[in-house]
């Protein structure tokens, strides 16, 4: 089969690209075209196919739009993009008539910097559109749900208008227009309506798109896949790998107690070892809700140490580090992003993950991931991450933005070495009996099938 991946992001920036990132190799490996269409940035994965990306709408180096300096030139391709692109949907004409078409496309997170006009070119070369929902881009001007700190649904039935009153991207007011203008212009077009199935990777979000009036019949609920990452080899000249080892060197250097071992036996592993800290990896970004975690980390103040694993957005990271006490100065740190085999380390050896989000978290890959890698995870109790979390069995929730139950919930994880075991086996046996890559791609596979033929039946 030969497919179209859509994604404006062809590098690692979050879960929706470890997703794309699994997948496309998956399915590679496994005999099929996977061929992707993305905008080319600077650190964009090598491609066959990167001579048709998008050009970005500001420098390759500005990847997010509070980043992109908006010269007069720049400001019309933010529009287009953001709206209704020609551009796009010239590029991809290209690819397609150069690949020879397509059986099915794939569409992710294709917002403001490719926009959903690509459906329409998909649908003049009688493709049929499959899109995956990784968040609120549908139903939120700002994509969060989120507005001065707390959940907000003002748009969801159709009402964009307030995103544009309340300025909610970016607290700016002629980017909120944009936004809010492009999303009522695309719902006149019926663009999502053109659609042959929508993916959602939990109940929650399921439930929120019906209430946009998306139907229902469409739509399929399939968790994110996981899958260990693989140790890289280093080439001579890696500079990845040389970061990499530094990584290594730095972990040792900073860590050095062992917490327990602790015989596995339900792996053909020898011994589980974990350390003296509690790790949190993903996005340094607002609606992560890191201040409750350093708040609540500060309220208790254990004995044991804080990292704070991403790539920080908007500075939030320098938000954040003006929060921390100088008693807790030398426990809470930032060692920066990490990715690959370093960055399972991180995980592997955590007491457990903290996933502290205030936004409507719909079901966030770094909870997978910590359960594969035999690791209990802290997270609050929002969107959908209680359809990930089974309190009590393979993790604990509190309630969102609250630094008093964060601090309590932490403290009874941290006075029960035996319980995070159990909880940490619990984990990885969902996960493996559940969300392996090759049952959950065995699954999407016969939704493309059974997409492409109703699709010819019409």
């Amino acid at each position: 089969m030969q497919m179209i991946f859509c994604n404006k992001y062809f590098f690692l920036n979050g879960g929706t690209e470890t997703y794309l990132h699994n997948i496309m190799k998956y399915l590679s490996a496994r005999g099929h075209t996977t061929i992707p269409f993305s905008v080319r940035y600077a650190g964009t994965w090598p491609s066959a196919y990167q001579d048709y990306f998008l050009g970005p709408p500001g420098d390759p180096d500005q990847v997010h739009l509070s980043n992109i300096r908006f010269s007069p030139a720049n400001i019309l391709r933010f529009l287009d993009r953001s709206t209704y692109s020609i551009e796009a949907r010239m590029k991809l004409s290209r690819l397609l008539k150069a690949v020879g078409g397509a059986d099915i496309a794939y569409l992710l997170n294709i917002y403001n910097y490719m926009s959903p006009s690509i459906i329409h070119t998909f649908k003049r070369y009688r493709i049929p559109v499959v899109m995956q929902i990784g968040d609120y881009n549908l139903l939120c001007p700002s994509y969060s749900l989120l507005r001065n700190g707390s959940p907000c649904t003002l748009c969801v039935q159709g009402d964009y208008y307030n995103g544009l009153k309340y300025r909610c991207v970016k607290n700016h007011l002629a980017a909120s227009a944009v936004r809010v203008a492009a999303m009522y212009a695309h719902r006149l077009l019926g663009l999502y309506e053109l659609v042959d199935a929508i993916v959602v990777p939990c109940q929650f979000m399921k439930t929120k798109l019906i209430e946009g009036g998306f139907s229902e019949n469409k739509m399929y609920v399939q968790e994110y896949p996981v899958e260990r990452r693989q140790r890289n080899r280093r080439k001579p000249g890696d500079r990845e790998g040389e970061g990499r080892r530094k990584g290594e060197k730095w972990l040792k250097d900073k860590i050095q107690i062992l917490q327990y071992p602790v015989e596995r036996t339900t792996e053909p592993d020898k011994a589980w070892y974990k350390k003296n800290y509690i790790v949190y990896f993903g996005r340094i970004s607002y609606e992560k809700g890191l201040d409750t975690l350093i708040g609540a980390f500060q309220k208790l103040n254990p004995p044991t140490d804080l990292y704070i694993i991403g790539r920080s957005y908007d500075g939030e990271a320098e938000r954040l580090n003006a929060l921390i006490k100088p008693y807790a100065r030398n426990r809470i740190h930032f060692p920066g992003f990490q990715t690959g085999q370093i960055l399972t380390k991180w995980i592997s050896e955590a007491l457990f993950s903290v996933v502290p989000s205030r936004w409507y978290d719909n079901a966030p890959l770094s909870i997978y991931e910590s359960f594969l890698n035999g690791t209990p995870v802290l997270a609050s109790r929002i969107g959908g991450i209680p359809e990930q979390v089974q309190e009590g069995v393979t993790g604990q929730l509190f309630e969102p933005g609250s630094c008093d139950d964060m601090a309590q919930k932490m403290g009874e994880m941290l006075s029960d070495n035996e319980k995070l075991v159990q909880m940490g086996i619990a984990g990885q046996s969902y996960v493996k009996e559940h969300l392996l890559i090759k049952d959950q791609m065995d699954s999407l596979m016969k939704l493309f099938e059974t997409v492409i033929d109703d699709y010819k039946r019409k």
